[in-house]
């Protein structure tokens, strides 16, 4: 969910490959060779121009790196906010199926569950940007592994998703049960692990 880097500027091979010719080059064209190797000084001089050419080159990637770079920063600093702003208002708007779903990832104590694909709740949150896969191919049974997306998970707060820190009573613990979704369920017999600290439910 973040601006995507040119791949060119995220190449360290060829970034550590240009910072060691630049550093070859620097030496080549400055060091005074004449005073204490003059065969080697003799046979740098008629390679200079092109020494100084390729410093020219290097110079050149260097700041065409950090001037991309710069851009790149501010564009993805400029997505991410935007970003951010779309997954606040999604959270604010989220209806009750979709907290309900939301609120397995702490009932559950998981931070990645598998879901039917065909579940409109499911692609809501997927649409949204609230879930994300955390694989590009689904499941032979028609399900996905999804997770709540690093973005999201500032505004995945307990207050967002019908949860209180405080201990529950029976009703709101009954109440809070009921609404959980059958398709996201684990099949075994949960443990009741959700009661404000006590024994969960």
């Amino acid at each position: 969910m973040e601006y995507e880097t040119p791949s060119f500027t995220s190449n360290k091979s060829l970034n550590i490959i240009m910072t060691w010719l630049f550093i070859v080059t620097v030496l080549l064209l400055f060091t005074p060779f004449s005073y204490f190797a003059p065969n080697l000084a003799a046979k740098i001089a008629p390679y200079k121009d092109l020494l100084y050419i390729a410093l020219i080159v290097e110079v050149s990637n260097f700041l065409s790196l950090f001037i991309i770079n710069k851009i790149t920063s501010r564009k993805q600093k400029k997505y991410n906010k935007q970003m951010n702003e779309f997954l606040e208002a999604q959270v604010q708007s989220l209806d009750f199926t979709e907290r309900a779903l939301l609120r397995e990832f702490v009932l559950q104590r998981k931070s990645v569950l598998t879901l039917p694909i065909d579940e409109p709740v499911v692609n809501s949150l997927l649409q949204s940007k609230i879930l994300v896969p955390t694989s590009e191919c689904a499941n032979e049974d028609n399900t996905i592994n999804v997770m709540i997306s690093k973005l999201a998970r500032p505004y995945i707060t307990y207050k967002a998703i019908g949860l209180t820190k405080g201990k529950m009573t029976d009703e709101m613990l009954d109440q809070l049960m009921q609404s959980r979704p059958d398709f996201a369920r684990e099949t075994k017999v949960m443990q009741k692990s959700y009661r404000g600290g006590s024994k969960a439910a």
